[in-house]
């Protein structure tokens, strides 16, 4: 039933339930306090109005059948009802001040009780206070007792008050109650208006943060954050899309070429082998820029799927030295390995020696023939860096502005030769920030290249 209702409702139901038990257990707590705290009080002046007639009574034993109990008068209490027992061979009465007759008392109850002990007992309306006393050898019972007329009478007028009272304050609760409600959930209420203004076709919007650091600032702030996130993802599916509509074009339009012409007439199979081949190295280009692009689009939890672990530069950087010397042989290039110390960072090994093989590629594959390009590790301050440096064309201060750009090329037919796609600087640069790392890069034009990876220490 409460399923279908709105959380507000909701609130309010449970408020007016909670309300209503509290307000019960109040009431109920408030009534058996006084009552015991009544009875307490009486059985407080019985004790004391007992005890002193006990004591008047061995004090003049020889007047007891003729003095008179006046202690009503004495105490101004009302209704007091006095009597004095004797034990025979059963308890008689011989002095009594208009002690009820519907009070009973059974011989054996006061057999049973203790001398000089005061005993209570709770017959219907009354409360009887009794004390077994000892005269020249002989056993007494001394009862006083009284009626609740007063209790219950205080009794009744405290629960007409709590049935005025109560609903009053249960009505002002659910009113404040609805209230609180009400103002607590107007700024979720315009937090959900202004998230309706917000779709997929325009991300750019934020919810207005107040900086009051509540609960509904904070949730404002995660909810600007999220939509960050998804307008940084939108934003890269976008990107790809676009990017590779622009890379993959040239290649399928020459892969297209390539198969019309060679279906125009009978070809001999030198010449098929020949289109074959063209359309296999375009292919070639596109499945690497797919790769490319799909590597730049991943989030950074994505590119480092495995936990982190601890790895040593200086075995990257020597695996990444190995793996490249026959590039550099068939390129001439004197390839060098210049390692001082180990350094240490955490990341992924296989990541980082890619972004390491690119830049040597690039400082290979741009060098003058029969130089030399080295890879070197080094502690500077309180950071670990590996550098690369070449002795080759170098890139003017124009295109350095823009190397990292994606699928830009200083040099296109160079670029186009080697096989690139324009991407590679731009895995790099990932690769590294990803490694919580920078990049930096000096060059200059005929004089040659130095790329730095330079990461912090471990804390």
């Amino acid at each position: 039933m409460m399923t279908n209702l709105s959380i507000k409702r909701k609130l309010l139901i449970y408020n007016i339930f909670i309300q209503v038990l509290i307000l019960m257990l109040f009431s109920f707590s408030i009534y058996k306090t006084l009552e015991v705290s009544s009875k307490d009080k009486l059985e407080a002046t019985l004790k004391v109005i007992l005890l002193d007639i006990a004591d008047d009574i061995i004090e003049h034993k020889k007047e007891l059948t003729t003095r008179e109990f006046d202690e009503e008068k004495e105490y101004k209490f009302e209704p007091l009802y006095i009597r004095l027992l004797k034990e025979e061979n059963r308890y008689k009465e011989i002095k009594n001040t208009n002690f009820p007759n519907d009070i009973k008392t059974e011989d054996n109850y006061l057999k049973a009780l203790t001398l000089n002990y005061i005993d209570f007992e709770y017959q219907e309306h009354y409360i009887i206070s009794r004390l077994k006393i000892q005269m020249d050898k002989k056993n007494y019972v001394l009862e006083v007792a009284t009626n609740f007329s007063t209790i219950n009478s205080t009794l009744e007028n405290l629960i007409y008050i709590l049935l005025f009272i109560v609903p009053v304050i249960l009505v002002l609760s659910i009113i404040g109650g609805y209230f609180l409600i009400y103002k607590s959930f107007l700024p979720i209420e315009k937090l959900l208006q202004n998230l309706k203004n917000i779709n997929a076709s325009d991300l750019s919007k934020r919810l207005e943060s107040k900086n009051k650091n509540d609960e509904i600032d904070l949730l404002s702030q995660e909810i600007n954050n999220l939509l960050q996130r998804l307008e940084i993802s939108f934003d890269k599916v976008s990107q790809f899309s676009s990017d590779a509509s622009h890379e993959l074009k040239t290649p399928l339009t020459i892969i297209r070429g390539e198969i019309e012409i060679a279906l125009r007439k009978d070809r001999s199979s030198n010449e098929y082998k020949d289109t074959l081949t063209n359309c296999l190295d375009e292919l070639i280009t596109i499945q690497q820029t797919i790769d490319d692009l799909l590597f730049l689009a991943k989030n950074e939890h994505e590119v480092l799927e495995q936990n982190e672990e601890e790895i040593y530069l200086d075995e990257v950087s020597l695996e990444a030295y190995k793996e490249m010397q026959t590039f550099a042989k068939l390129k001439n290039i004197k390839l060098e390995c210049q390692i001082k110390e180990p350094l240490q960072i955490k990341g992924h090994h296989k990541l980082l020696k890619i972004a390491i093989k690119n830049i040597l590629k690039n400082a290979i594959t741009f060098s003058h023939e029969n130089s030399t390009v080295t890879i070197s590790n080094y502690q500077d301050k309180d950071n670990q860096v590996i550098c690369i440096e070449d002795k080759g064309i170098g890139i003017s201060k124009e295109d350095q502005e823009k190397i990292f750009d994606k699928f830009y090329r200083t040099d296109k037919s160079r670029n186009k030769e080697s096989g690139g796609t324009g991407l590679g600087m731009s895995i790099v640069e990932k690769i590294v920030k990803t490694h919580k790392g920078e990049i930096k890069l000096q060059s200059e034009e005929n004089l040659g290249t130095k790329v730095y990876f330079i990461f912090k220490f471990l804390n």
